[in-house]
């Protein structure tokens, strides 16, 4: 076999035109570079921040970029959620180096965070977000404003979290509202306190998820984008194309990202209130 030959800035630049186009106002990318940056034969230090110039650049002044900036692991263990140092590990690189740099700012729930840059961030640090996949949140934002959502790097299945939106809009019956309370941070001073109710789903008997099922839908609805090279993994679509596909789905079965359904049916059945019920009070939410 012969060597994958080398991408070039201008490469990313041209897949970027592919899949973001003139119109589209808002821009989300969800990104893991590890599949493909090193193909561009730059110094690793240097690979995520070379690229997020590319993508800053493309993207200019006049739209808003949002990454993902997640660290949910460490503050359900640590219960404090720093602005600044709370790197977003679990969001991927291009995110971490990003919140290194001027002009982003960063929504303050703790489990499900993102930064925001461009002429809507500060409409987006005021959203409520009652809760995380919900209407007056981020998701529900996304959808209003029909944003542009980018997988770079990663499947859909692994990198699109907007697809949780329509586990909590309609209710699956599989997960319940949790509430996670602690400490926020401002590069290392305490501002408060922070807060985010999740729509989660039981630790004793764990749905086994799977995405995949939302693509192919995709590709049937000719919503998909794609960056045309092979060696960029970048593709998009529109957040009412998926909000269409997953209500479809979910209208014919609400247990249709879950692979080990009967077993979660039966807690649903048998265990889900006695679980519910041992919740702490500062655990429990309702929506009621």
């Amino acid at each position: 076999m012969g060597r994958s030959p080398l991408l070039t800035a201008s490469d990313f630049q041209k897949a970027l035109e592919q899949v973001i186009l003139p119109d589209d106002e808002v821009v989300v990318i969800y990104s893991g570079i590890w599949t493909f940056g090193h193909l561009f034969g730059w110094e690793v230090r240097d690979i995520a921040d070379r690229l997020l110039d590319i993508i800053e650049e493309f993207i200019g002044d006049d739209r808003t970029l949002l990454f993902p900036s997640f660290c949910a692991s460490n503050f359900i263990k640590t219960r404090k959620f720093d602005l600044v140092r709370s790197r977003p590990v679990e969001s991927g690189i291009i995110p971490t180096r990003a919140i290194c740099r001027t002009g982003y700012l960063r929504t303050r729930k703790p489990i499900h965070s993102y930064l925001v840059k461009g002429p809507k961030a500060n409409e987006v640090l005021s959203l409520p977000s009652t809760t995380s996949w919900g209407d007056d949140g981020i998701l529900g934002w996304m959808g209003k404003v029909n944003a542009r959502i980018c997988p770079l790097g990663l499947p859909w299945h692994q990198a699109c979290s907007y697809f949780h939106r329509i586990e909590e809009t309609t209710e699956v019956p599989y997960r319940y509202y949790k509430r996670f309370a602690g400490v926020l941070l401002e590069d290392g001073k305490n501002v408060g306190s922070c807060e985010e109710v999740k729509y989660s789903y039981s630790l004793k008997v764990r749905p086994h998820f799977d995405h995949t099922i939302v693509y192919p839908q995709l590709k049937k609805a000719n919503a998909v984008l794609s960056g045309g090279n092979p060696y960029i993994p970048l593709e998009s679509a529109k957040a009412i194309n998926i909000d269409e596909v997953c209500e479809e789905l979910f209208s014919a079965n609400p247990y249709a990202f879950v692979t080990n359904s009967e077993g979660v049916k039966n807690w649903v059945v048998n265990g889900k209130d006695e679980e519910v019920a041992s919740l702490t009070p500062d655990e429990q939410w309702s929506n009621k």
